[in-house]
């Protein structure tokens, strides 16, 4: 193909894009909100911006684990979890095989050290690496005053949340290090680490996180290992995939799809992008930590 046709060829190629664009524009603002919350952006799909990575993602049955290991398979990267649920697992490792990357779940209780060191063994045995750690598992207690004070309950969400994270960390921060892989550890917080939640336990282990976040990252950062967080606002969805009504929330007044806490740890985890970010903790809440009593309608404007 001559020059001339190359550019002609270019040209109708651009402009039947173009068409396509416009006639699946929204026509309504209602609408584009709702194409908001389907649409995935493209070129970043195209980018495979974790390929070659293979990422360990805790928790990942249901919800943000499940939203995180999708978003990073579609980008690519192998994928191996935990959760524990046998059958979430059985269902996710299905969902993940259909990006043709490499996949296995693990019937996996982050709580226990004996669980990590079989993860971990599993690792070693296979001679995989790891490039991508993302501690994500969390537990909540629902009682949690210091009237109801019930110490199994504390012992098990810092140990679920705080202790296990952290020593599955420190397994899998020593392979990064003696296979001189600058890797990138991500950790799921809640704007709970700052903005109180009626939840003393629950809230008191992600504000451990937070600082956990900036430690960490400066004890690493000399071996290139990159640590950081994401803190979610009320993350949830129903059937259709579309977010729950939520007053609270200043941006769109809505809950917060999964899917786009899995695009920010993409984003997190990817050299592209964040190859100098470290000791970050990124927010997303659709500014819901912003929201205070004058923002409330029925109040008397002063």
């Amino acid at each position: 193909m001559n020059i001339h046709k190359q550019i002609a060829a270019l040209i109708a190629a651009l402009k039947n894009r173009f068409i396509s664009q416009k006639a699946t524009r929204p026509k309504t603002a209602e609408e584009a909100f709702t194409n908001i919350h389907k649409e995935k952006p493209f070129p970043v799909l195209e980018n495979k911006l974790l390929s070659g990575k293979t990422a360990l993602i805790t928790g990942a049955g249901r919800n943000i684990g499940r939203s995180i290991a999708l978003e990073m398979a579609g980008q690519g990267s192998n994928v191996f979890f935990t959760d524990i649920d046998q059958e979430e697992c059985i269902t996710l490792e299905k969902e993940l095989k259909e990006y043709g990357i490499r996949c296995k779940g693990f019937v996996s209780d982050v709580s226990s050290t004996e669980d990590s060191d079989t993860l971990y063994n599993f690792f070693i045995q296979e001679k995989l690496g790891i490039d991508i750690l993302v501690n994500n598992v969390g537990i909540q207690f629902q009682q949690d005053n210091i009237q109801n004070l019930n110490l199994t309950e504390w012992h098990k969400t810092f140990n679920t949340n705080v202790f296990g994270p952290m020593y599955l960390t420190k397994l899998i921060s020593q392979k990064m290090i003696g296979n001189s892989v600058q890797g990138s550890i991500l950790f799921i917080t809640s704007i709970h680490q700052s903005v109180p939640g009626k939840w003393i336990c629950y809230s008191s282990t992600k504000a451990a996180l937070e600082m956990i976040v900036k430690e960490l990252s400066l004890d690493v950062a000399s071996h290139g290992i990159r640590v950081n967080g994401i803190a979610p606002g009320w993350i949830s969805e129903n059937k259709q995939d579309m977010p729950f009504d939520f007053k609270y929330a200043p941006l769109h007044k809505t809950s917060i799809n999964p899917c786009y806490i899995g695009r920010a740890a993409v984003y997190l985890a990817s050299d592209y992008f964040s190859k100098f970010t470290t000791g970050t903790i990124l927010k997303i809440d659709a500014g819901l930590s912003l929201f205070h009593y004058q923002m409330v309608d029925d109040l008397p404007q002063q």
